[in-house]
């Protein structure tokens, strides 16, 4: 096992292209380069990439196996790019709202460790009912289900002024 997914010369070369990209050296046993990668210091977009690429470089090594054992060939640069394609996919599903990143793994971790998001915002204020209305505003929040619960009600008038309030919880 130690072979196939560590050692061997294709197994070598996918993980020296990956840990090179992110400044990383692959270890002496499957078991630390899990544990490298998943240690690996990195910012929020960058994480869940390291910990994943472990699981994706070991299946894509396997099912490259499993190709080449029934007669198929997978060359090395195919299997770069399948790891790289998964790892774009699982970004773009993790963060939707990034816009053309790249699929080339070192563009990639250059583009995310200098990633910084675009804030938007409203303004959100509360405003005055019309006419002889009464506002009712509500919140509430839970811890699991079931679980712990809350929560609350205020009632104000077309002047603002308050009337009423009620919470509950359990």
């Amino acid at each position: 096992m130690q072979y196939l997914f560590l050692t061997s010369q294709c197994a070598d070369k996918v993980w020296q292209y990956f840990s090179l990209g992110a400044g990383l050296t692959h270890g002496v046993s499957l078991q630390q380069v899990f544990q490298r990668w998943w240690k690996h210091p990195a910012n929020v977009y960058l994480k869940p990439l390291y910990q994943a690429l472990p699981c994706v470089v070991v299946w894509e090594l396997w099912k490259g196996r499993k190709k080449r054992r029934y007669g198929g060939n997978i060359s090395l640069n195919r299997l770069i790019s399948q790891v790289s394609a998964t790892l774009h996919n699982l970004l773009v599903y993790r963060f939707p709202k990034m816009k053309r990143l790249s699929s080339n793994w070192p563009e990639l971790v250059s583009e995310l460790e200098s990633y910084i998001p675009r804030l938007h915002y409203r303004r959100v204020c509360w405003e005055f009912p019309s006419g002889q209305w009464i506002q009712c505003k509500t919140d509430g929040a839970s811890r699991g289900n079931p679980g712990k619960s809350g929560a609350a009600v205020v009632f104000r008038d077309a002047a603002g002024d308050f009337l009423c309030a009620a919470t509950r919880s359990n």
